[in-house]
C-alpha cells in the first residue's frame, strides 16, 4: 500500500488532476499530520476515496474540501479518531457508495451541505471517540439518511445558527440522527439541532436521568422527526411506520388535538436501557390550521405497538415560550411520539329542586367543558336511563333520598360523572275518624292524618259545602243519606294529600216493644219489636229509672203491685239510638192459705177438714194429693183411704185472674201397737214361745234395735234385724233359766222413735 505523509500545507487544485476530479486516493493511506492542511480549492474539486484507501489525520491535521466528499471505496475513508475534515465550499454533498466515518466534520463555506448516504461523525475507530459535528451556521440535510454521532459527549454537535434538516416522512424514509451515547451517566442533555425544510429551528433534546448497560460498544439513541399536513381529514398524516391509528384513550381520532409533527425514537446495543426523557420542540404553526390545540396543555404520548394504542399516561409539561414539551422519564421510550392535548373532560353537574312524591322532580343540567363541546349526556335515576336530555323530569316511585347520576362526555370521548342525592318529600296521609253519624246528632270529625316529615299539618275540610280549617271539626247534617267529605292536608314541606270519602248519615231506629200486664210476684216478659235500617246492636231496658238489662228481650219479676214505667233504648248498627217508655200494670195477688183439722190423723179415723184462711180471693181450687178429683170452694171435708203423706194444693184467685198457691202435706198415720212378752222357753221341743221379740201391729215399723243383758249388766245379745229374734243362746249355748233385761228401740215410717225396756224370764 502506498503511504503518503503530508507535513505541510499545500493546495490541491482541480487542474493537476485533470478533468476537475479534485483529489482521488486509491488503495493508498494518506496521512495528514499535526497542523498540516490539505486544501482542495475548486468547487468541483471533490475528494474521492477508492479501493481500500484511508485518509489518516493526526492531531490537528485538516483536510479542506470545496467539492463533494465521495467514498466509493471499501473503507470508511477516514482512518483515525483525530483531525478534521472541513466542507468549506458552496452546496456540497457527502456521497458515494460507502459510509464515511469522520472524526470531526466541520461545515463552512458559502452554502449548505447534505449527506446522501449513512454518515458517521465523532471518530469511527477503536479508541477514544473525540470528534464532533461542527455545524456553525450551515444546514446539513439528511435526505432520509442516518447521521451517526459516535462521540458520547453531549457537546459532540456544535452550532451557531446551523441545523440538521431532517423533515422527511415515512413515505420516503426517516432522516435520523443516531447518537451513540453508550454508558453515559445521568445529568447530560443531548441536543439534536433539527431544523425544518424552511430552516425553522426545532431542536430535540435527550435528557439522561439514568445510565444504561451496553451489550457491546456503541449503545445508541436515535431520533427522527417530521411534520404532517394540517388540512386533511383527518390531519396529522402520514402516521409513523408501524402506527395504525391516532386515537386518544377514549377511541376518538386525536388529530385535531395534536401538534402536526411526529417524533420517532429508536435505541439499540443495550442490555438495560438508559433511563431518559425528551424535550420535544415544535413550531407555532404546527399547533394551528384545523387543529384545536391548547398549547399550554400539551403533553407527550408514545405509541405502544404491543397494545396497538397510544400511551397517554406519560404526561410531562410544555413551555410555551420555547415551544418545548417535556416527556416523563423512563426506560420504555422506543417508538413514535406525539405532542397532544389530553382530552378535556367535562365537569358534570346539575341543579335540582326537591319535590313531593308523585310530582316530577326537575333536574337541570349545569355541566360545562373548558374546551370542546359536550356531545353525549346520560341521566341515571331510580334504575332508569335517559339519554341526551338537558332537562330531566322524573317521577320517583317512593319518597326518600335517591342518588341521581349525571354523566357527560366531551367531544374527545372523555367522560365525567357526578352523583347527587335528591330528596323526594313524603306526602302526608289524610285520614280521619268521625262519630255521631245520626242525622239528629252533631257529627264530630277528627283528623288522624300524619306525615313522616313536615309536621304539624294544615287541614282543610269541605263538608256539605262548608269549609273548616281546624284539626277537629263538627257538623250537623240536615238529613240522612250519603254525604261526601273532602279533607286536604298539607305538611310543612308543601306536600298535599286529598282524601275524598263518603259517609252515611243514618236514620234512628223506630223503637217498639210488647208485653202483658201481670200479677205481682210474677215474671213479666218484654219483647223488642224495633224496626231499623241495618240491625240493632245494643238494647238498654230501664225500669223505674234503673238500667236492668242489655239484652234484646227482658224478663223481670215484680213482687209489688203497682204501675211501673218501662223504657227501651235501642242502638242500631250505625250507632243511631232512640227510646220509648211504656207503663206496665202489676195487679195484686190474693193470699192462698188454709188450715187442717184435726192435727193428728190416723188411718183408724181418716177424715180431714180443710178450711181456707187467706185473703182477697173469690175463687178456690183444691187438689187433695190422692186420686180424688179437684174440689172447689172455701172449705173441703175429705176421707183418705190409706196411710201416707199427701200433698194438698190450694189455688186462690181474685178478679184480675191473679192467683196464689198454698201447699201443705198431711200425714195419715198408721196405728202402731207393740206387745212385748215377759217370758219364753228357748230350746224346748215344742215350737211355741221359743224365741223372744216384740209383737203386735208392726206394719208401720221402719227399724228396730234390741239388746239383751244379764242382771249384772253383761250384754249377751244385740240385733238390728227385726226378723232375727233372740233364741236364748249366748256364745252358742242356751242361757240358764232366770230373769234378763231388754232394751228395744223402734222407729216407724214417719221417723218417730219409741223406746221400750223391761225384763223377760227364761223358762226351762
Amino acid at each position: 500500500m502506498k503511504r503518503v505523509l503530508l507535513h505541510i500545507a499545500f493546495l490541491l487544485t482541480g487542474v493537476p488532476f485533470g478533468l476537475s476530479q479534485g483529489w482521488v486516493t486509491k488503495d493508498a493511506t494518506v496521512v495528514v499530520k499535526n497542523d498540516a492542511h490539505v486544501v482542495i480549492t475548486t468547487a468541483d474539486g471533490h475528494y474521492t476515496s477508492k479501493g481500500n484507501s484511508l485518509l489518516n489525520t493526526t492531531n490537528t491535521g485538516t483536510v479542506h474540501v470545496r467539492g463533494n466528499w465521495v467514498n466509493v471505496g471499501t473503507t470508511p475513508a477516514v482512518g483515525t479518531n483525530a483531525g478534521t475534515v472541513i466542507l468549506d465550499g458552496g452546496l456540497q454533498q457527502i456521497t458515494g457508495t460507502t459510509s464515511t466515518s469522520f472524526n470531526t466534520l466541520e461545515l463552512a463555506g458559502t452554502d449548505h451541505k447534505a449527506i446522501m448516504l449513512q454518515t458517521l461523525v465523532g471518530g469511527g475507530y477503536i479508541g477514544t471517540k473525540r470528534g464532533a459535528l461542527l455545524l456553525n451556521d450551515k444546514y446539513l440535510g439528511l435526505n432520509t439518511n442516518l447521521l451517526i454521532i459516535n462521540n458520547p459527549m453531549a457537546n459532540s454537535i456544535r452550532r451557531s445558527t446551523g441545523m440538521i434538516i431532517g423533515d422527511t416522512d415515512p413515505g420516503v424514509g426517516y432522516s435520523k440522527v443516531q447518537w451513540n451515547i453508550r454508558n453515559t451517566g445521568p445529568g447530560l442533555n443531548y441536543i439534536i439541532p433539527f431544523g425544518t425544510i424552511d430552516y425553522q429551528y426545532i431542536p430535540q433534546t435527550i435528557r439522561i436521568t439514568g445510565g444504561g448497560i451496553e451489550v457491546s460498544d456503541s449503545g445508541y439513541i436515535s431520533m427522527a422527526t417530521y411534520p404532517t399536513n394540517t388540512g386533511g381529514a383527518p390531519n396529522n398524516r402520514p402516521l409513523p411506520i408501524g402506527v395504525s391509528n391516532f386515537d386518544n384513550q377514549f377511541g376518538i381520532e386525536n388529530d385535531i388535538k395534536a401538534v402536526d409533527r411526529f417524533y420517532v425514537v429508536d435505541a439499540g446495543g443495550y442490555q438495560t436501557m438508559p433511563d431518559l426523557g425528551f424535550s420535544f420542540s415544535y413550531l407555532d404553526r404546527e399547533t394551528g390550521g384545523t387543529n384545536l390545540v391548547n398549547e399550554a396543555k400539551l403533553e407527550a404520548a408514545l405509541f405502544d405497538a404491543a397494545s396497538n394504542s397510544w400511551d397517554y399516561s406519560l404526561r410531562g409539561g410544555t413551555n410555551m415560550a420555547t415551544n418545548v414539551t417535556r416527556s416523563a422519564t423512563g426506560r420504555s421510550f422506543i417508538g413514535a411520539w406525539t405532542l397532544h392535548n389530553p382530552p378535556y373532560c367535562p365537569t358534570a353537574h346539575f341543579n335540582f329542586d326537591n319535590e313531593c312524591l308523585g310530582l316530577p322532580l326537575t333536574m337541570r343540567d349545569s355541566s360545562h367543558i373548558v374546551f370542546g363541546t359536550i356531545d353525549t349526556t346520560i341521566w341515571e335515576a331510580e334504575n332508569s336511563v335517559y339519554n341526551n336530555q338537558n332537562l330531566l323530569q322524573h317521577v320517583f316511585q317512593r319518597d326518600g333520598y335517591f342518588d341521581v347520576k349525571r354523566k357527560v362526555r366531551g367531544d374527545r370521548g372523555c367522560w365525567d360523572s357526578t352523583t347527587l342525592q335528591v330528596q323526594v318529600f313524603p306526602l302526608p296521609e289524610s285520614r280521619f275518624t268521625h262519630t255521631d253519624t245520626c242525622y239528629t246528632d252533631v257529627t264530630q270529625f277528627a283528623s288522624l292524618s300524619s306525615s313522616t316529615l313536615g309536621m304539624p299539618l294544615l287541614h282543610t275540610w269541605n263538608i256539605d259545602g262548608k269549609t273548616y280549617s281546624t284539626e277537629k271539626s263538627s257538623h250537623k247534617f240536615g238529613a240522612p243519606g250519603v254525604h261526601q267529605i273532602r279533607l286536604v292536608t298539607e305538611n310543612r314541606l308543601g306536600c298535599l294529600d286529598t282524601l275524598l270519602r263518603n259517609i252515611e248519615i243514618e236514620p234512628q231506629p223506630d223503637v217498639h216493644f210488647t208485653f202483658d200486664n201481670i200479677c205481682e210476684r210474677q215474671e213479666a216478659f218484654f219483647y223488642d219489636s224495633t224496626e231499623t235500617k241495618g240491625s240493632i246492636d245494643e238494647w238498654r231496658w230501664t225500669v223505674k229509672n234503673r238500667v236492668v238489662s242489655f239484652q234484646k228481650n227482658h224478663n223481670q219479676f215484680f213482687n209489688v203491685a203497682g204501675t211501673y214505667p218501662i223504657q227501651l233504648a235501642a242502638r242500631n248498627s250505625f250507632g243511631c239510638s232512640d227510646s220509648v217508655t211504656r207503663n206496665i200494670v202489676i195487679w195484686p195477688k190474693p193470699v192462698a192459705k188454709f188450715d187442717v183439722f184435726p192435727k193428728e190423723i190416723y188411718i183408724t179415723d181418716p177424715y180431714v177438714n180443710l178450711v181456707q184462711s187467706g185473703s182477697d180471693a173469690n175463687y178456690w181450687e183444691w187438689r187433695l194429693g190422692d186420686l180424688s178429683d179437684d174440689v172447689y170452694g172455701p172449705e173441703v171435708f175429705h176421707q183418705y183411704t190409706d196411710t201416707g203423706l199427701f200433698n194438698i194444693r190450694l189455688i186462690a184467685k181474685n178478679d184480675f185472674g191473679c192467683g196464689d198457691t198454698a201447699f201443705r202435706t198431711i200425714v195419715i198415720k198408721p196405728d202402731l201397737r207393740i206387745w212385748i212378752p215377759n217370758a219364753f222357753s228357748p230350746g224346748t221341743s215344742h215350737e211355741v214361745n221359743t224365741y223372744f221379740r216384740p209383737g203386735g201391729m208392726l206394719y208401720a215399723l221402719k227399724s228396730m234395735e234390741m239388746t239383751i243383758y244379764t242382771r249384772w249388766g253383761e250384754q249377751i245379745y244385740y240385733t238390728e234385724n227385726i226378723d232375727l229374734p233372740w233364741d236364748g243362746t249366748y256364745k252358742g249355748k242356751y242361757v240358764q233359766a232366770g230373769t234378763y233385761l231388754y232394751l228395744i228401740k223402734i222407729k216407724d215410717i214417719y221417723n218417730d222413735v219409741f223406746h221400750y225396756s223391761g225384763t223377760v224370764n227364761v223358762i226351762r
